[in-house]
């Protein structure tokens, strides 16, 4: 099962950048959401350094993890790096694990620049 896109605060991020002039642009990630032993559930994203979030729902723990991916790839851009790398859903794993019970996809804002870095080479006028 994939859930839609969890709520939050990327609204207003996104009304104040376009009130900036700044085009913004979405990196999509995915999310596996497994269920503990325990009945809690946990969503993670593998490509942002197995970030995490634990949640009573599915729903709580995706939108948690959204959250916390929205913070992480905003840190990494404002620290100068390049935004993290995603997998395309051909890369995800084709096995479901026996905890998992779902997959996410998760969007983050950053501005087009950051989106695509600019090419190793330079050109000349």
């Amino acid at each position: 099962m994939i859930w839609g896109i969890p709520k939050g605060g990327r609204a207003m991020l996104r009304l104040l950048a376009l009130a900036r002039g700044k085009r913004m642009y979405r990196i999509w990630y995915w999310a596996t959401v497994d269920r503990e032993s325990d009945g809690r559930f946990i969503a993670s994203i593998p490509d942002l350094g197995d970030l995490a979030a634990y949640g009573d729902t599915d729903k709580d723990a995706v939108a948690h993890v959204a959250d916390l991916a929205t913070e992480r790839v905003r840190a990494a851009v404002d620290d100068g790096q390049p935004v993290p790398r995603r997998r395309q859903f051909s890369e995800m794993p084709h096995h479901i694990r026996s905890k998992e019970v779902g997959r996410a996809i998760i969007p983050v804002e950053v501005g087009r620049r950051e989106a695509w870095p600019t090419p190793p080479y330079h050109m000349s006028a």
